[in-house]
Parts: C-alpha cells; structure tokens; sequence
C-alpha cells in the first residue's frame, strides 16, 4: 500500500474570525470527502490563526502513480477554491 500526501499552506483573506474560517474550512475538508473513501484530510497546522490554514489530505492506494495522480487532479481543482488562496502545497508518496 502506498499512502500519498498533499499539504496545503491556505490563506483566507475574507476570515475575520475563527468561525468564518472553520466554515471555509468546513465545505474544503467536506469536498475532499465527498471524493470517495480513499481520501482523508484535516486542519494541521496555524490553527490559531483565523487568516491562515494548514490542510493534510492522504490518499490510499496500491499503485503509487494512481495516488501521485488522484491527489494531483484534487489539487488543481482545490486550486479555484472559494474563501481561499493556496499559497504553497507540497505531495508526498510514502
């Protein structure tokens, strides 16, 4: 099994609270799940912050090229996301 990793660095310039952001946040991390049960994601980091988010999404598969282009097609689509900038991301294959 191979477990691939994408770790999104978010900012949210319309959050002027943390309830706004855990509302962006909320529809994101729903989105991702609504992709099928190979997929996972949390808030992991600046959890504090209410303009800036950290987001994990794994995905689980036998064949590492299908994880590496799974989570590379939901990255460009989270890329056009509403209430957010990604400003880096960053995908690991472990």
């Amino acid at each position: 099994m191979k477990v691939g990793v994408l770790t999104l660095v978010l900012r949210l310039p319309d959050a002027g609270s943390l309830k706004e952001k855990r509302s962006i946040l909320h529809g994101l991390i729903a989105a991702v799940s609504r992709r099928g049960p190979a997929f996972a994601a949390a808030e992991v980091g600046d959890l504090d912050a209410h303009d800036r988010a950290t987001i994990r999404i794994a995905h689980l598969s036998n064949d590492p090229r299908y994880t590496d282009a799974a989570l590379r097609r939901l990255q460009a689509k989270l890329e056009d996301g509403r209430g957010y900038l990604v400003e880096e991301a960053r995908l690991e294959i472990l």
